[in-house]
C-alpha cells in the first residue's frame, strides 16, 4: 500500500515526508517500518502567512526513534501496549497493536478506544 501517498492525498498535498530511515531495527511492526524506510516521519504543513512558504505544524506520523521513546514510556507509565505512532493533536497517542488495529489512548481517563482495523483503515478514515 503507498501510504505516503494516502497521506498525502488526505492532507491535499501539505506534508513534509523526512529523509528515508535506514537504521536498525529494535520493536517496530513491519508495517511501520515498511513507511519509514520511505520516510522517517511525516510532518503536515501550512503556508507561513508570512511569506507563504510551507511551514511544519504537526507530526502525522513520528520518527522512529520518537515512535520507540512514546512507546516506551506508554508502556512504563500507562501499561500499554503496541506501537505509539502519532497524536490525535491534543497529546492523545494513536497505538498500532499486534493485531494490526489502532486505538486511542486518552491519558486523563486511562482509556483506549479502538479507532481502526488496520493502519490503512486509520489514515483513510482521518478527517481531510
Amino acid at each position: 500500500m503507498d501510504f505516503i501517498g494516502e497521506i498525502s492525498r488526505l492532507y491535499d498535498g501539505s506534508i513534509l515526508p523526512s529523509e528515508p530511515y535506514t537504521g536498525e531495527r529494535a520493536d517496530i511492526p513491519e508495517e511501520l517500518l515498511d513507511i519509514l524506510r520511505v520516510a522517517d516521519g511525516i510532518r503536515e504543513t501550512m503556508p507561513n502567512p508570512e511569506t507563504g512558504e510551507p511551514m511544519s505544524i504537526a507530526w502525522v506520523l513520528y520518527p522512529y526513534d520518537y515512535m520507540v521513546k512514546e512507546s516506551e514510556f506508554y508502556h512504563n507509565e500507562y501499561g500499554v501496549e503496541g506501537t505509539v505512532f502519532a497524536d490525535d493533536g491534543a497529546g492523545n497517542p494513536y497505538i498500532l497493536k499486534s493485531n494490526g488495529s489502532v486505538s486511542l489512548f486518552d491519558a486523563i481517563d486511562v482509556a483506549e478506544s479502538p479507532i481502526a482495523v488496520s493502519l490503512m483503515d486509520f489514515y483513510t478514515a482521518l478527517p481531510g
